[in-house]
């Protein structure tokens, strides 16, 4: 910090008449600088400048605290807002987003698994580890991929949550003829080859 001399004083009274105080600042009369009305702590010093004086406003700790605690703030938005993004692009249907571990009955004991495949994602995904998920219509697999989805997207992981007939949907778009129905021979013919 540098003396105030009255050239320094002339350049801070100037610079001051040209600045208006935020609601939580005001001028201290010792210094004639700005100050914290919360902390008292100097939101405004006098620092050299080569060739001349200047000064420079540093942040006192409450607003270091406010300012890191808006920049939390904006990161969390941003995140739910990219999570949000995410599950409108990675769950297809618009009911999936209920299938969640929180709206689980507990009663089907496999479900441990999938909080297991959950919490042990990073190493899964390092070591290319899947689930392979099979049964009977009605048994649940829709609703078991889709807490594993919803949970990862919650991460912060990009999903894309699809099933069979789906794909078969989307593969009949792209091999059908114009105005013509794809047959179930080329339907098996385009399944077989997307599974090989």
């Amino acid at each position: 910090m540098i003396e105030i001399t009255a050239e320094v004083r002339a350049a801070i009274d100037k610079a001051a008449g040209d600045m208006e105080l935020a609601g939580d600042e005001y001028i201290e009369p010792a210094d004639g600088l700005i100050h914290c009305k919360k902390c008292h702590g100097s939101r405004q010093t006098v620092v050299p400048r080569f060739g001349g004086s200047g000064y420079f406003m540093p942040r006192c700790l409450c607003q270091q605290k406010a300012q890191e605690e808006r920049k939390a703030m904006e990161e969390q938005r941003e995140r739910m807002e990219r999570i949000k993004r995410r599950k409108a692009q990675g769950l297809q249907d618009r009911y999936l987003y209920d299938y969640t571990f929180a709206n689980d009955n507990g009663q089907n004991p496999v479900m441990e698994k999938a909080h297991a495949y959950v919490e042990h994602w990073k190493e899964a995904y390092r070591n290319n580890t899947g689930l392979l998920l099979f049964g009977d219509v009605g048994t649940g697999k829709s609703f078991f991929a889709g807490c594993i989805a919803n949970a990862l997207l919650d991460r912060d992981v990009p999903i894309l949550m699809t099933n069979f007939p789906s794909i078969l949907n989307r593969l009949t778009g792209v091999f059908a003829e114009k105005g013509r129905p794809l047959s179930p021979a080329w339907t098996i013919t385009a399944c077989l080859s997307l599974t090989i």
